[in-house]
């Protein structure tokens, strides 16, 4: 244990040993809410209108230039644009937003999560206004938010934490090497998956500190950091907390977040599976005692790692949680209306006893990525979004059926989440679920969602925080999902137009109807041959191997197509654009053309890698800020060094060399925005004088 002298910054609040403690009722914090702005944007804006809209609460959305299309903007009753281009210009500026506030006459503003939700200054800049916080007091969310002086908190009341050390970059480096690598650097000030780097040797600790520092300062405003012996392989679980003025305080159990990748949760269950009983009191105990001693009021989450039945206390989040949707439905409670409730001053409505666990819900968060790419950030066009619907599943994204995923914000499009009498029965529910789920345009990380929920560990309940990069570095279960070419090439040529279109349609850039024997296509810009025989334009077939398929055409819509293949009907969505058609089947999406219309960018994709020998140009893999250039002009680079840094998305992502070589010209310099396949860095494979 990190031995720190135990200070008290905190005021010393209610706390019981008892699991869901209760006091007596005050009418002294009685106010009311009859407008409310949200200081968010996305889905948990959408999410938390649908609350109040239930209420009776009038909503108040926010929005930049680059929301003006957002469904919250559309599902608000009033909406404000926030003048400027940067997030500090706009979701992140207390001044604009509190000014929008008293000139709407907002009696209130809930903060949702990440920007603004966990910064006192915002709090208390609302509460001295006179409006209410929907969230905790800025003192709980200062102490809390400070990992560091959480750590101490947690020390003083006997809970366990991982070894650690604070200090300088010299005392930090020391220290790392006293406790033995490797080591975790995290922001004092982080959460959410930012600001965390870990170091496994003293050659490359240096470097990760900066880049924290420089993360932690870029998404929290303060770049302190401190270290904590990594832990191998451990589960990630965290206790939802509601605490209302009267220090009544309850538990709506555990969630399971172990399954994550770059630090960030993918997949999150309630309850969390293989816990035994004496683990979850442990677990809603230490919350309790951690939230009664400050005195803590509002929705929280107070997050625990755990080594078979050893926990440690991580951290505590004083907001809501993006994955609160799967305490929801397993004990019917509506987080965002008691943090409502709570924020009016009434009591909690109910007590521990009165809570109870109904079945077993799995959310999985839908991300713009390339998971086969290191999990590279894919903003773009979404040419068309059907999510999934049904019993039991439930949607929150801010993506009508189309829009654009800016590269400013966090990659997450929307999240699934599904609800089943056992976990089993939630676990098919979410793959069957996963499908269905459309998404045209951006590449997803849905068909590795649908093969993680598939793998022997995640269906045993036997995951931890590393588990994703096992199977990715060992392709266990884990595979990319090969679309089945045969199928999308009848789907290509079934899908013609019901009406003739006049002018330059796409439909006359990949030709009509002909009686060709063969189609020559390409499938994800991979050329394709088919041979195949035509009988009519809803019938097709196709001889291969000695085996006959017929290919039938039952239905066509302006979206859709189902095809019966020999007896089996497969149903597949598409949209057509520029010449080429984008389809999704079972999960899997590819993009089709016929092979005589290529575009200028497809041709450079399908002849040109990032880097190559001889005088290359490496190209920015997607919309960013350059925030680093580690190389100079004439140094020799091996595979796998980084050139530069570039951030998108709120991630930083490293350009590495794919080839031994040299460093002829640097096009581009820190701090710039660059473009989607804007040239960065020309190398060479002669050495340059």
């Amino acid at each position: 244990m990190m031995s720190e002298e135990v200070k008290k910054p905190w005021k010393d609040g209610l706390h019981s040993e008892k699991r869901g403690i209760r006091s007596g009722k005050s009418e002294d914090n009685m106010k009311q809410i009859n407008k409310l702005l949200v200081a968010n944007r996305g889905e948990i804006a959408v999410r938390i209108f649908r609350t109040l809209n239930r209420m009776g609460i009038a909503t108040v959305a926010v929005y930049s230039e680059a929301d003006r299309d957002s469904l919250h903007v559309q599902h608000a009753d009033e909406r404000y644009l926030l003048q400027g281009n940067s997030l500090s210009d706009t979701y992140l500026n207390i001044e604009q937003i509190i000014a929008i506030a008293r000139e709407c006459e907002a009696d209130a503003i809930h903060p949702g999560y990440g920007f603004l939700s966990e910064n006192p200054l915002f709090a208390r800049a609302v509460e001295e206004t006179g409006m209410i916080f929907a969230g905790p007091t800025a003192e709980a969310i200062a102490l809390m938010g400070n990992k560091k002086e959480a750590r101490v908190l947690a020390v003083s009341l006997g809970i366990p934490v991982i070894e650690g050390a604070v200090g300088s970059a010299e005392e930090l480096a020391e220290k790392a090497g006293e406790m033995g690598y490797p080591v975790m650097i995290k922001a004092a000030a982080g959460g959410g998956g930012k600001g965390m780097r870990i170091a496994w040797s003293e050659k490359e600790f240096r470097e990760l500190l900066e880049s924290t520092q420089r993360e932690a300062k870029n998404y929290f405003g303060n770049s302190e950091v401190y270290i904590e012996k990594y832990l191998a392989d451990p589960r990630h679980i965290e206790i939802q907390l509601l605490a209302d003025h009267d220090g009544n305080i309850v538990t709506l159990y555990e969630r399971e977040c172990s399954m994550q990748r770059r630090h960030q949760k993918i997949i999150e269950e309630a309850p969390a599976p293989n816990v035994s009983a004496s683990l979850r009191n442990n677990l809603c105990e230490a919350a309790i005692k951690l939230a009664g001693k400050i005195g803590y009021r509002n929705a929280g989450t107070i997050e625990f790692l755990v080594k078979e039945d050893q926990f440690y206390f991580l951290e505590m989040n004083t907001r809501i949680q993006v994955e609160h949707p799967v305490s929801e439905m397993i004990t019917g409670i509506d987080i965002v209306r008691e943090q409502i409730m709570i924020a009016m001053g009434k009591p909690l409505s109910f007590t521990q006893n009165d809570i109870k666990i109904s079945g077993h819900a799995i959310e999985a968060r839908i991300y713009a990525e390339d998971p086969a790419n290191g999990f590279l950030p894919s903003p773009g066009k979404v040419h068309f979004h059907k999510p999934p619907s049904g019993k039991g599943v439930r949607v929150e994204t801010a993506l009508s059926e189309n829009g654009e995923i800016s590269a400013m914000f966090d990659p997450m499009v929307s999240k699934l989440i599904v609800h089943g009498t056992t976990r089993e029965t939630a676990r098919k529910k979410l793959v069957k679920s996963l499908r269905h789920y459309v998404l045209l345009g951006i590449r997803t990380n849905i068909p590795f969602l649908i093969d993680l929920a598939g793998t022997s560990e995640f269906v045993e309940g036997k995951s931890n925080t590393n588990l994703v990069e096992h199977l990715q570095q060992n392709r266990k279960n884990v595979q990319p999902h090969i679309p089945d070419k045969e199928l999308l090439a009848m789907a290509f040529l079934f899908a013609k137009p019901v009406k003739k279109e006049t002018g330059n349609s796409t439909w006359q850039n990949i030709g009509y109807w002909r009686l060709l024997p063969d189609a020559h296509l390409l499938i994800n810009r991979e050329p394709l041959t088919h041979h195949y025989f035509y009988h009519n334009p809803h019938h097709l077939s196709v001889q291969k191997n000695n085996i006959h398929k017929d290919y039938r055409l039952v239905e066509r819509t302006d979206d859709s197509l189902r095809i019966d293949v020999s007896g089996n009907i497969h149903t597949l969505y598409y949209h057509a654009r520029n010449g080429e058609v984008f389809f999704h089947h079972e999960g899997v999406t590819a993009v089709v053309s016929h092979a005589r219309y290529l575009g200028r960018e497809t041709l450079r994709a399908i002849n040109e890698n990032p880097v190559l020998e001889g005088d290359s140009i490496v190209r920015a893999p997607m919309h960013g800020t350059v925030v680093k250039i580690s190389v100079k002009e004439g140094e020799s680079v091996a595979k796998g060094d980084t050139l530069l840094v570039l951030e998108s998305m709120k991630m930083e992502n490293k350009i590495t060399a794919t080839v031994m070589a040299y460093v002829k010209q640097i096009e581009v310099n820190q701090g710039d925005i660059i473009e989607n396949d804007a040239p960065m860095i020309i190398l060479t494979d002669k050495i340059v004088h």
